[in-house]
């Protein structure tokens, strides 16, 4: 989940247009030979982030029409969720190797961030007419190396967790945190393909609540395969969480929309789109 930065040491804002300003942070980033956090690096993504949180409607409009945005899209989303994914396996090391992983786990910049994006979640599914009380186990598909989205959905909630993703080195990564952070091994972590029935049928039993994570599938095909799987492995009535993302922010995710949930078997119940700095938007459905 990428966020707003504080930091501004890098003014790229003043690059001409929007459009120009976004196409010269994607030339800089694919520049780059390693998107590992570093200052550069976190520098470039930060004002990214805040691109793509432009409010002035008739420049965002103009950006979203400009061909040349439509052509950078999809490298775009790989490059961010290139750099996510390094950012959490950098953190999971550091937490990992901290005498105190709560107090460094409490040190990682963006830590707000999926705090406000966890809570929006809960209210979604209440609004949808599922209450925090009512979750026995949720299924958090997508947790990468650094699970802290699963971590907090699971003490909001009052509930146990399976955690999937289909990168070993993010699982081994993400089991070890999780026996260090979380006590009474209330959560577990699978290796699981997110596309497949036969991977995903295991993982979500028992669950009555799955979220599926912005970058599980960043391409439409994926995500459609991923979705499909999700609602073919879970029991009628499961309440699935789906994170998206809208207008300008879908420079950074992949989008979902009503169309996609229907087509995979699902009944969208809720759609919010943040104004915020929670760049995602959260899709609650349900399965028929």
């Amino acid at each position: 989940m990428l966020s707003l930065s504080t930091a501004r040491d890098w003014d790229i804002a003043s690059a001409g247009s929007l459009s120009g300003r976004i196409l010269g942070l994607y030339e800089r980033l694919r520049a780059q030979r390693d998107l590992a956090p570093s200052a550069v690096v976190d520098a470039l993504f930060a004002d990214l982030v805040s691109a793509c949180l432009h409010t002035d409607a008739g420049e965002v409009a103009s950006a979203l029409s400009d061909p040349r945005i439509g052509g950078v899209r999809s490298e775009l989303i790989r490059l961010c969720a290139q750099g996510e994914s390094l950012l959490e396996q950098a953190w999971a090391r550091r937490v990992l190797a901290a005498a105190d992983p709560d107090a460094e786990t409490a040190a990682f910049p963006y830590l707000r961030n999926y705090e406000e994006l966890a809570r929006l979640e809960v209210h979604a599914l209440a609004g949808a007419g599922h209450p925090p009380g009512s979750t026995r186990r949720l299924c958090f598909v997508g947790g990468g190396p650094l699970p802290l989205s699963a971590i907090l959905l699971c003490r909001a909630l009052g509930a146990e967790a399976t955690v999937v993703d289909r990168d070993r080195e993010a699982v081994e990564l993400s089991r070890r945190l999780v026996d260090r952070l979380v006590p009474a091994h209330r959560i577990s972590v699978l290796l699981a393909d997110a596309a497949s029935p036969a991977d995903m049928a295991p993982a979500v039993a028992g669950c009555d609540v799955v979220v599926v994570a912005a970058l599980v599938g960043t391409t439409q095909a994926q995500k459609r395969a991923a979705l499909r799987a999700v609602a073919l492995s879970v029991e009628p009535g499961t309440h699935v969480v789906i994170r998206s993302a809208d207008g300008l922010r879908s420079l950074l995710y992949p989008v979902v929309d009503t169309g996609d949930v229907h087509d995979a078997g699902l009944v969208p119940e809720l759609l919010l789109h943040p104004l915020g700095e929670v760049i995602n938007s959260v899709l609650v459905a349900r399965r028929r």
